[in-house]
């Protein structure tokens, strides 16, 4: 088979990935321009001093650019953190730098052919007298080569195997050995089957088992009616234990916290002594906080969650002056009026007041919270304002025309104080917001 051939045959198999990617819901790069005239190549290779490899000649004889790439939408499960992009460009044919390089090399030894988006590059070593050249990948933050495949055929060979993987540099670098990038290596095999997994597995396919099923939740991403169905034909504690395997079985930590959501999604109440587990763990083996707050939220009582949660706070509290950011990740999932409790009785709330503000915003406050807050200490008022603006649900907390207005009167009042430019503004941006009613 012809260089050419082989072309026109990866070229439909970029096509279907691309298509089938796309309908899956990834969002995806798919440019050809038109091929390079003879005029053009002839000026570049006069301009390089070089004749170019005739793989590359027919790689331009078919696009002066092809550009493939993808992006999952769900990138937190994907193995490796990978995504997709490959191909050449005409505009992008010149030596690298090599005064980039720590060591003397020969100027015009690397050819530079897919530049990555983060800088790196694609190059071919022109070192070797021959019709073809080796495939390297260059991290320009390291100056560091990795061979990657014997020739340009080859290299498309690989990456085509590989879902298109690339190109910068990193994303080569769990599948690479002494022969370059290895789509037999235990990585790449992973990778694959994760890949055909999620190109091909679907929820029909999937429910005959748990294990099935737990492999569709993945790759899919999405925790749905359907999906929480089938779950539902297997016993409560069989999904606890089938999830809690594949848990365990998970090297990589932050696949596994999200393997650990999904828990909380689809078993709910019946996780409930699992949860109460982690939080007997130890402090510093604990899982992450915002993973821990949300399991908590699904599968504990309310009354319950809140209490191991604002003991935790409390904790932090005898070492130093909690901060709303922290307060807002633990209690912000809660959505709860006892937040707003918790916040005012024990006057936690203070300066710099980002994070209270967004914490009391979302944790549906009434009109008597508002009030309560426009009449307390000048941090509890500056935070309360600046959470009127941040509401989403204004006609559920007024549903009355008489308490939008006298909220309004206690901003009027609240505007007569304002001092500095800054303060005026906090209360015209919440007087503003509800004006919108």
């Amino acid at each position: 088979m012809t260089f050419q051939h082989q072309l026109e045959r990866l070229k439909l198999q970029w096509n279907d990935l691309l298509e089938t990617l796309q309908h899956k819901g990834a969002d995806v790069i798919h440019i050809y321009e038109e091929p390079v005239k003879d005029n053009q190549l002839a000026e570049l290779e006069q301009q390089l001093g070089i004749e170019l490899p005739d793989e590359l000649r027919q790689m331009l004889a078919m696009a002066s650019e092809a550009r493939m790439g993808w992006t999952l939408p769900h990138e937190s499960l994907v193995p490796f953190g990978a995504n997709g992009d490959w191909g050449w460009s005409f505009q992008a044919i010149y030596w690298l730098d090599v005064w980039q390089l720590e060591e003397a090399v020969n100027p015009t030894r690397y050819l530079t052919f897919c530049p990555g988006y983060n800088g790196d590059s694609l190059v071919l070593d022109m070192h070797a007298p021959s019709k073809q050249h080796a495939v390297l990948s260059w991290n320009h933050e390291t100056g560091d080569f990795q061979f990657l495949a014997p020739s340009l055929g080859e290299f498309f060979e690989r990456v085509t195997i590989m879902y298109g993987i690339g190109a910068e540099s990193w994303q080569y670098e769990p599948f690479i050995d002494y022969s370059g990038l290895n789509v037999d290596h235990p990585h790449s095999l992973k990778w694959r089957a994760w890949m055909h997994d999620y190109v091909h597995l679907t929820l029909e396919k999937a429910q005959a088992t748990l294990e099935g099923l737990i492999r569709y939740t993945e790759v899919s991403g999405v925790v749905d009616v359907s999906l929480r169905s089938a779950f539902h034909h297997f016993a409560p504690e069989l999904i606890l234990q089938a999830w809690q395997k594949r848990i365990n079985e998970e090297s990589d930590r932050g696949i596994r916290e999200t393997l650990m959501k999904y828990i909380g999604d689809i078993c709910y109440t019946h996780a409930a002594d699992w949860v109460r587990s982690l939080w007997r763990s130890h402090a510093e083996e604990r899982i992450n906080a915002s993973v821990l707050t949300y399991l908590t939220v699904r599968c504990l009582p309310e009354s319950e969650g809140l209490k191991l949660v604002f003991n935790e706070l409390e904790q932090m509290e005898q070492t130093s002056r909690l901060n709303g950011y922290t307060a807002c990740a633990w209690l912000k999932p809660f959505t709860s009026r006892k937040v707003i409790e918790w916040m005012f009785l024990g006057q936690r709330v203070s300066y710099p007041y980002d994070g209270w503000d967004r914490l009391f915003a979302c944790s549906a406050p009434s009109a008597e919270d508002i009030w309560q807050w426009l009449g307390g200490s000048t941090v509890q008022q500056q935070v309360v304002i600046s959470a009127l603006a941040m509401l989403e649900n204004v006609q559920t907390i007024f549903p009355e025309q008489a308490q939008l207005q006298h909220t309004l009167g206690l901003l009027e009042q609240q505007l007569d104080k304002a001092v500095t430019k800054k303060e005026k503004n906090l209360v015209n941006g919440a007087v503003h917001a509800l004006n919108k009613l």
